[in-house]
């Protein structure tokens, strides 16, 4: 499943494609730290839920 996180920086929209965590469960692995694809910018991952892209 693809989710849309926005920049902390620059509010630029970054989207991360999500590793199902289990078989039966709705549960998805979602890198804690990422860099801002436009600014570089250090952002850290939100708790869930997270926004579907």
């Amino acid at each position: 499943m693809e989710f849309v996180f926005e920049c902390g920086w620059c509010g630029g929209d970054n989207y991360f494609v999500g590793r199902q965590v289990g078989w039966w469960v709705d549960k998805w692995e979602i890198p804690s730290e990422w860099d801002c694809r436009f600014c570089d910018g250090l952002n850290y991952t939100p708790d869930p839920p997270w926004t579907e892209a």
